[in-house]
């Protein structure tokens, strides 16, 4: 009898392990108010990193970058975890079942975003698109 209460518990532990280790993985989203009109592009670049291209207009460059702009950072992340593996162990794992597709659904997407700069390499705008 202890050695199926043993099994039970570890199994719902491992549940709670999966649901937690699928939340983690979840990408932290990157905080675009950290550039500011004026700033140096080698600021910018120093900040968010290389660019993957880059487009020239009529009023100078901009940096193309793909990034996550929308999610959970990481206190909203703990508190999902927290409430995930709490669900899990009041349902005895049934909860994984609800937990798993919600995931899978609302998983973050990149966007593309350009940073432009005018002709003396300081950031004018920031242009933030969403894929969708």
């Amino acid at each position: 009898m202890v050695k199926i209460k043993n099994i039970a518990v570890l199994a719902i532990l491992a549940l709670s392990a999966c649901s937690a280790g699928m939340e983690e993985s979840r990408p932290v989203p990157v905080d675009l108010s950290k550039a500011k009109p004026g700033e140096s592009r080698l600021d910018v670049v120093s900040t968010f990193g290389a660019p993957a291209g880059q487009i020239s207009t009529s009023s100078g460059a901009c940096d193309i970058y793909s990034m996550y702009t929308t999610g959970l950072g990481g206190f909203g992340k703990g508190v999902v975890t927290g409430g995930e593996v709490l669900s899990d162990v009041a349902t005895l794992g049934l909860a994984e079942v609800i937990w798993t597709p919600v995931q899978s659904a609302t998983r973050p997407t990149k966007h593309t975003v350009l940073f432009c700069y005018d002709k003396k390499d300081r950031l004018v705008s920031i242009s933030n698109k969403n894929p969708t």
